[in-house]
């Protein structure tokens, strides 16, 4: 064969190999616009949310609160809760409040069923479509079983609902996350309008589930700041202390090459980094729960300072990661409360703790309030190593003063000696220009 007769064949193998390809595409997009067109509703099937994202923030703590209660001491090891309709639907808005979806969802319960319905908005249609969702579980004994999921108009009977469940598990981190679950779980049932939930409360299986928290931190991201830290106090000249703000600079300079990067999310950089730094100035160690398995990077043992005191630092640095969880308004109450509790015995009350605590509750929301106060202060973090940019004067406030001393100076937290000086810190803190 000459090379004209070689060069035509090759090119009409191409040919055919390209239409092929054109063909399998073309089915690809067929099948995919056909799934799009049976998946995705124009109108949602649960209609508004009931309540605001706060409340179900709010719901689902207290059910989590609540469930974290041991059981007596010499009694089982089991903690029983019961779930109702209004439970279920906060834990799932919340779950997609979490996960930034705009979305709503349902939860009703009639004999020994529970339906759940969600509707995610999704961008496709400019008027708004939905990806609407439809869950069925009925009671079995002694866990209750999913029967069925509906996205649309399809609907995976409980056969399909098996074999991509086992695909689920054994292909994704929800595998890790049921390995971590399961043991916890000696019971689900349905019925009496409630989902019945026994919880094994069994010391080494708890011991267990402490990873699976961590992996919901992202363990990967806890683990940079970590190595980071480490980094940072091992080339510091003081064996005893380290300025806070010496540990802000290159931990936010981090955070911010990473929210950089394509695909960046700020305000989880930032959560990561103060969960860390919080940790590390409180004199707590993350290091057996994010490390699990694994060699730790070594971490020397410094005092953080901030204001050239380390209980400041401790102040902020511990109110900051409170407020971040979206509890600012409790934190602010928690710094309150001790500093008086402190006046009964304890070292007395103090100002300057108090305006620790504010400072840090503003410098926690702030960090991860919106991707753009959280870029923000990484901008200015990154190349600012003043304290002063987030952390007011304390030299001349007033601290550990007794019962009595508060007492004949300020009278108690509603005269106008106390709230005039609360202002002034108030006050102090909002022209940190950072908060401006």
């Amino acid at each position: 064969m000459n090379l004209k007769a070689y060069l035509a064949v090759k090119s009409e193998t191409m040919r055919k190999t390209m239409r092929r390809l054109g063909y399998l595409a073309g089915a690809l997009a067929f099948i995919l616009a056909v799934l799009a067109f049976l998946v995705i509703d124009a109108e949602p099937w649960v209609w508004h949310k009931i309540a605001t994202p706060q409340h179900y923030l709010a719901m689902t703590q207290n059910i989590l609160h609540s469930t974290a209660k041991p059981p007596d001491q010499g009694k089982d090891k089991v903690r029983n809760i019961a779930l109702t309709e209004d439970d279920l639907t906060a834990v799932v808005n919340y779950a997609l409040t979490r996960k930034k979806l705009e979305g709503f969802a349902q939860a009703t319960i009639f004999e020994k069923r529970m339906v759940i319905l969600v509707s995610i908005k999704t961008p496709i249609c400019a008027d708004g479509c939905f990806l609407n969702l439809k869950l069925i579980a009925d009671d079995a004994e002694p866990r209750a079983f999913i029967k069925q999921v509906k996205a649309g108009f399809i609907a995976l009977p409980k056969p399909v609902v098996r074999v991509l469940f086992w695909w689920l598990t054994h292909t994704t981190r929800l595998g890790h996350y049921v390995e971590m679950t399961l043991p916890l779980l000696q019971q689900v049932r349905i019925g009496d309008g409630k989902l019945w939930v026994s919880l094994n409360w069994d010391r080494e299986v708890l011991g267990q589930a402490q990873d699976l928290v961590a992996d919901l931190a992202d363990k990967e991201r806890l683990r940079l700041y970590y190595a980071k830290l480490s980094e940072v106090v091992g080339q510091t000249q003081s064996r005893r202390f380290i300025g806070l703000s010496a540990l802000f600079r290159p931990l936010f300079i981090l955070a911010k090459e990473r929210s950089d990067a394509e695909g960046g999310n700020a305000r989880e950089e930032n959560r990561a980094l103060l969960l860390v730094l919080a940790a590390y100035a409180n004199g707590k160690s993350l290091e057996h729960a994010i490390y699990t398995g694994m060699d730790a990077p070594t971490l020397a043992r410094r005092d953080v300072l901030l204001s050239r005191r380390m209980d400041v630092a401790q102040h902020f640095t511990a109110s900051a990661v409170m407020a971040m969880s979206g509890q600012r308004e409790f934190a602010d109450m928690v710094g309150l409360a001790k500093e008086f509790n402190d006046t009964h015995g304890g070292t007395g009350f103090s100002f300057t703790d108090l305006a620790a605590d504010r400072a840090g509750a503003s410098f926690g929301k702030m960090s991860v309030d919106t991707e753009e106060s959280a870029r923000r202060i990484q901008a200015i973090l990154s190349l600012n190593s003043d304290e002063a940019m987030y952390m007011p004067t304390i030299k001349d406030l007033p601290e550990n003063l007794s019962l009595d001393d508060f007492a004949k100076r300020f009278g108690d937290l509603d005269s106008p000696e106390f709230l005039e000086l609360k202002k002034k810190i108030e006050n102090r803190i909002l022209v940190c220009p950072l908060y401006q």
